[in-house]
C-alpha cells in the first residue's frame, strides 16, 4: 500500500535532515512527479523548518514524546487530548494529504516514517530508560520493553483510547512499521500490549 521506488525509499531512510532536503529536492526535479512531490516540500518545510529563526527544528519528533504524553494524560482528559491531536494534525499538515489522493497518502506516511526511525534513533542513547531517577541503566530486555511501551502509546494505544483509529491511521502504521522494520521482536512485543488493550491487529 505504501510501496515507492527505491530512491525514494533512500532518501527517506536518511535521517539527517539537511541531507534529506537536498536528495528530496533533487529527486523531486528528476523523478516523475506522481502528484504529490508539492505536499513532500510542504511537510519537509513544515517540519523543519522554523520560519521566526530559520533554524532547523522537527515538528514531528517532537510529537512522538507528545503523543506518548497525551496517553497518559487522556486517561482523565480524553477529549482534551482528542482536541490536541486534532490540531496538531492540522497545524503539520497531515489532513492535507487528502488533496493530493493516494500519492499524498503515501508521502505523509514516509514522512512519518522517517520521524519514527529518527526517534527509534534516539533510543540507542546510554540514557534512555535509566532507572533511580537516571543513576542506573537499565538492561537490554528493559530498554526493548520501554521501546515497545512508547511506540504502543504514541500509536494504536493512544488512537483507540481518544477514539481516533481512523482518523490516526496513516500516524500509526507507519510508526509501527518503522518499529517492526528495526526490530525482529517487535511483533511479539506489540501483541502483548495490544491483547491487553483488546485490539485485535496482527503485527506483521
Amino acid at each position: 500500500m505504501y510501496e515507492q521506488p527505491a530512491k525514494w525509499n533512500e532518501c527517506y531512510s536518511e535521517l539527517d535532515p539537511k541531507k534529506r532536503r537536498d536528495m528530496l529536492e533533487t529527486l523531486c526535479m528528476t523523478e516523475p512527479d506522481d502528484g504529490a512531490n508539492e505536499y513532500r516540500l510542504k511537510l519537509y518545510k513544515v517540519r523543519h523548518i522554523d520560519e521566526k529563526s530559520g533554524r532547523e527544528v522537527d515538528r514531528f519528533l517532537f510529537q512522538c514524546v507528545n503523543f506518548i504524553y497525551l496517553y497518559n494524560s487522556s486517561r482523565l482528559f480524553r477529549r482534551s487530548a482528542e482536541r490536541e491531536i486534532r490540531r496538531t494534525f492540522k497545524d503539520l499538515l497531515f489532513e492535507e494529504a487528502n488533496i493530493y489522493g493516494e500519492a499524498g497518502e503515501q508521502a505523509l506516511y514516509w514522512e512519518i516514517r522517517n520521524t519514527a526511525m529518527r526517534y527509534l534513533s534516539t533510543c540507542n542513547a546510554p540514557g534512555y530508560n535509566r532507572a533511580f531517577f537516571g543513576l542506573v541503566r537499565s538492561n537490554e530486555s528493559g530498554r526493548k520493553d520501554r521501546i515497545c511501551k512508547d511506540i504502543w502509546r504514541m500509536s494504536r494505544g493512544l488512537a483507540q483510547r481518544v477514539g481516533l483509529k481512523d482518523y490516526m491511521r496513516v500516524w500509526n502504521d507507519a510508526v509501527i512499521h518503522a518499529y517492526l522494520s528495526a526490530y525482529d521482536s517487535g511483533a511479539a512485543l506489540l501483541s502483548v500490549y495490544a491483547a491487553k488493550a483488546g485490539d485485535t491487529i496482527s503485527f506483521k
